[in-house]
């Protein structure tokens, strides 16, 4: 029976993963696409120039203003493209648009293997394989995950190799607490995840914090001082030094021709001013000095009920749970992990916008703890928890596709959303908005007119070729004297139309009470 089930199981997880592969492909562009699609081209044209095989790849990666911008996912996707190349392509679409949408699939399963590790960790916890399934079907179902799993081509690697690197420091820490010896495959695994974490986005450096808490937590339960251990273990550590900083090196062509550029990335990336707002609770909030509570409203509006019920009852049940020492090992340090980075970026006013994409691994961290203190105060109400979420999260992920990113809570119910919170922000709507536009007859009878748009990238793939003109949105603010089809999406919703104009159509779809604009198509005269 055990083997049976173990097999339906993991058939459902092939049939997921490949249907994921499906549904992400046909999701959209999104306004970080192809810019990213072509850091990842400079990045190895760096690489051809260094080898010998061209004279200007690496100058133009050390002038352009990203150049630090990390590269290390874009290695594997060119592989993973390469391969792709040979079998499919999308002929309707320039290459690097067919390129982009490809690598949806290579971002889904990033988003899969999160799943996958996280699971690993709760079942560490636990000790529960039907339980830590259950986790996984939850993870699986989560809507706001997957949205991001779909095309969020940086913040959903780096959140993957985050989840990857706590499992391996976990398991490290856990042989140091049984006095078991660290071998080099430990060694040099945990320096390949590391460094390939801090080589997708430099943020990743912020891993150590977390492997040092758990190394004080590990230092305080094997009672010995830290000294000691430090000193039985100094060749260890100096190995993982050394081999991360060379996979570091590695993965980033920028320092291959001067290593200590390193430091410089660290320095130039923690300064970046990028003064965008991100519309939270009704006020535009300025990236550059956001208020305190930013971070805590979208986490109020964006996890879900189960991480609410988890954080109640932890005060309840702690005891019971730290009295195993290894869960204060791996619950422990996730906890303080997921607090004190909170609290640095409320500390040191760290830029944020697009509301929390850029601490999107925090969600992993905070659905692991959660479901782990309800599994030990009690079975039945995660159980209970567990499935009507998972239900509810299939209905929705059914009705929003592809914007599940935009998920909201249940509290979600008491505010408009649409005006009160940046939706579309990725501008994945382009697409529908396109499809529509090149279906819709009204404006089929103006398609000598150009058509207004920003970005342009996002939406002009899938605009038929009937529409001669496409042009960006800002040439013709505030005013102009043809007559023209206006698209207005993402943060451009905002604006204020110009005069004479006739809404055509809204691309939408309704969340709970909500109606969720996503974009709207006017004829102006």
């Amino acid at each position: 029976m055990k083997i049976k089930s173990k097999l339906f199981f993991n058939l459902f997880l092939t049939f997921y993963l490949f249907f994921g592969f499906y549904v992400a492909i046909n999701v959209g562009m999104t306004t970080d696409g192809l810019p990213n699609h072509s850091i990842g081209i400079l990045n190895i044209e760096a690489i051809k120039d260094i080898l010998g095989f061209n004279n200007t790849g690496y100058e133009n990666l050390e002038k352009f203003p990203w150049r630090y911008k990390g590269p290390a996912f874009y290695y594997l996707s060119y592989i993973y493209l390469f391969v792709v190349d040979f079998f499919f392509k999308f002929d309707v679409y320039s290459e690097p648009v067919s390129r982009v949408l490809l690598n949806h699939a290579l971002i889904f399963f990033t988003f899969f293997l999160s799943a996958i590790f996280s699971r690993k960790i709760v079942n560490l916890l636990i000790k529960d394989r039907l339980y830590s399934n259950i986790f996984l079907i939850f993870y699986l179902f989560y809507p706001y995950l997957i949205g991001h799993g779909f095309f969020n081509n940086q913040d959903m690697p780096f959140s993957c190799a985050w989840i990857i690197s706590t499992y391996l420091s976990i398991k490290i820490f856990l042989k140091i607490l049984k006095n078991e010896s660290l071998t080099f495959i430990d060694i040099f695994l945990i320096s390949l995840s590391t460094s390939f974490l801090i080589s997708v986005r430099i943020l990743g450096i912020l891993i150590l914090l977390q492997y040092f808490i758990t190394f004080v937590i590990t230092c305080r339960l094997v009672k010995k001082s830290i000294y000691e251990i430090f000193k039985n273990n100094l060749i260890k550590l100096l190995l993982f030094i050394i081999i991360t900083f060379l996979f570091i090196i590695f993965f980033n062509p920028i320092f291959w021709l001067n290593p200590l550029l390193f430091f410089d990335s660290i320095n130039q990336m923690r300064n970046i001013q990028y003064g965008v707002c991100t519309l939270t609770l009704g006020s535009c909030m300025d990236a550059l000095n956001l208020p305190s509570s930013y971070i805590f409203i979208w986490l109020f509006f964006k996890l879900p009920l189960l991480a609410f019920i988890g954080f109640i009852l932890f005060p309840f049940i702690e005891k019971k749970i730290f009295q195993n020492s290894g869960s204060q090992i791996i619950l422990g340090s996730i906890l303080l992990t997921v607090v004190s980075i909170i609290f640095l970026f409320i500390f040191f006013n760290v830029n944020q916008y697009d509301e929390l994409r850029h601490i999107l691994f925090l969600f992993s961290l905070i659905l692991i703890s959660s479901f782990s203190i309800i599994y030990f105060f009690s079975k039945k109400i995660l159980l209970f928890v567990s499935l009507i979420s998972i239900f509810y999260f299939s209905i929705q992920n059914v009705n929003m596709y592809p914007y599940q990113y935009t998920w909201f809570n249940l509290f979600g119910n008491f505010v408009d959303i649409s005006k009160n919170f940046e939706v579309d922000y990725w501008g994945v709507s382009g697409k529908n908005i396109a499809k529509k536009i090149n279906n819709n007859n009204k404006i089929l009878l103006n398609k000598d007119k150009c058509i207004y748009v920003s970005p342009v990238h996002v939406a002009k793939p899938f605009i038929s070729k009937d529409f001669k003109c496409v042009k960006p949105f800002f040439s013709i603010y505030p005013k102009s004297n043809e007559k023209y089809i206006l698209v207005k999406y993402m943060r451009n919703l905002r604006r204020e139309n110009p005069s004479n104009c006739e809404l055509i159509f809204t691309e939408s779809y309704n969340l709970l009470s909500n109606k969720m604009i996503m974009g709207e198509v006017f004829i102006c005269n």
